[in-house]
């Protein structure tokens, strides 16, 4: 699962198995973005959440929130050599 907020627009919240949520403040936020995240995601071919996670991080304004993974604290790729 991965988590991306989008500055002035709300979260998105992506699962393999569901797909994509978007959590905002209004229903006018909302549906922007929601056509945001689909254009986003038409951009490239999604077969893996590797590649959903990175279409959605080409949005202007989104910022990685959270990304499950299967390994220990400090085990991640992502986490070698953070502080």
């Amino acid at each position: 699962m991965i988590s991306v907020a989008v500055r002035g627009y709300g979260i998105v919240i992506w699962d393999e198995e569901h797909g994509w949520r978007t959590f905002s403040a209004n229903e006018s936020t909302s549906a922007m973005l929601a056509n945001r995240v689909e254009m986003a995601l038409r951009s490239m071919p999604i077969d893996s959440e590797d590649e959903a996670c990175e279409a959605l991080l080409t949005m202007a304004g989104s910022h990685l929130l959270a990304r499950s993974c299967d390994h220990g604290p400090g085990e991640c790729d992502s986490e070698v050599g953070r502080n």
